[in-house]
């Protein structure tokens, strides 16, 4: 529906609103200098449709002028409820930490949203991960704590910051604790999925499509490709995004690499990414149950895509933090 012409508009930034919520306002997406009613108040706006404004590398809505101030102060409402849910997770001690998991998620999807990262905003990007990972090697805040930093839903820029934190998590479990080292994972993981941001709007609403397949596939080694012409870019970091979708079996893309041809830090992402995906598809469950189905994905893997090495020591770390109980080794 086309807006009244004699009405003024103002910009949203659409990292702030949280999906399915209902909304305070009508929203307007500007179309050929036009603006157009996208959604009615009360509406919500589906997590998978973030995908589709980073695709189109839209990072604003608008409203009319006379209800910006409500809509403001809607947001930080929303973004209140938000961080007491987590904290309510972590302890009020951390709120702080809280309130970095949320400014980093904005950033990420700011820096998605643009039609090409640069180099400016990855290193503005790389001071707060600094800042995040130097208080979990430091000790300043429990690993387990950073993994529980996560939000449920199905945009990108959550998913990217939840698995950061849950690959930092899992890898200091199995012995990772040299900043350099965790600085890396946490930015391979942020950056795991950005090639898929890219992938065009055309194939997104057609996902069983071979052209889908065929982008779904690629996206590490393009992530790779684009992420590789900023500056200061660690190789490690590179490695991360290209091999995230490899296989401990050999049965992964883009290159089918086994064991230990796969970077390590890469098989915890993957691990990272797959926990995570499945709290996600679970969200509709209690905290402990979505936790269970995720450990048990991890349980009954069996070598097809991470080490069995690694796997009795993240069971343990996962059911200590998430579930309160630890697993029952065999003798």
């Amino acid at each position: 529906m086309m807006a009244e012409a004699n009405v003024k508009y103002a910009a949203v930034p659409i990292a702030k609103i949280e999906p399915d919520i209902a909304l305070c306002s009508d929203v307007y997406v500007l179309v050929n200098d036009k603006y157009i009613k996208f959604k009615e108040r009360n509406d919500i706006i589906p997590g998978e449709k973030y995908n589709f404004f980073l695709s189109k590398n839209i990072k604003q809505l608008y409203v009319e002028i006379g209800q910006l101030q409500d809509f403001m102060n809607w947001l930080k409402s929303k973004q209140s409820e938000k961080i007491d849910a987590i904290v309510q997770e972590v302890g009020e001690e951390y709120r702080p930490q809280v309130a970095k998991r949320e400014e980093l998620k904005e950033k990420i999807f700011e820096t998605f949203a643009n039609e090409e990262v640069s180099s400016e905003t990855v290193t503005l990007v790389q001071g707060m991960v600094e800042n995040i990972v130097g208080e979990v090697s430091k000790k300043q805040i429990p690993a387990h704590v950073l993994a529980k930093l996560v939000a449920q839903n199905s945009t990108i820029a959550d998913h990217s910051v939840n698995v950061a934190n849950l690959a930092v998590f899992f890898s200091m479990v199995l012995g990772h604790g040299h900043q350099f080292v965790l600085e890396n994972i946490y930015m391979g993981a942020l950056f795991h999925d950005y090639a898929k941001a890219k992938i065009p709007e055309a194939l997104l609403i057609a996902p069983t499509s071979p052209k889908y397949t065929h982008a779904i596939q690629e996206h590490p080694e393009k992530g790779r490709a684009l992420i590789s012409q900023l500056d200061k870019i660690p190789e490690q970091v590179l490695t991360i995004v290209e091999q995230h979708h490899e296989q401990y079996s050999g049965k992964g893309y883009p290159k089918g690499l086994a064991e230990d041809k796969i970077y390590e830090s890469a098989l915890i992402v993957s691990m990272a990414n797959v926990y995570d995906n499945t709290l996600t598809l679970n969200k509709g469950k209690a905290y402990e149950d979505r936790h269970k189905i995720a450990w048990k994905v991890l349980e009954y893997d069996n070598g097809k895509q991470f080490n069995p090495k690694h796997i009795p020591r993240i069971i343990d770390a996962v059911k200590l933090a998430f579930g309160n109980f630890t697993r029952q080794r065999k003798a």
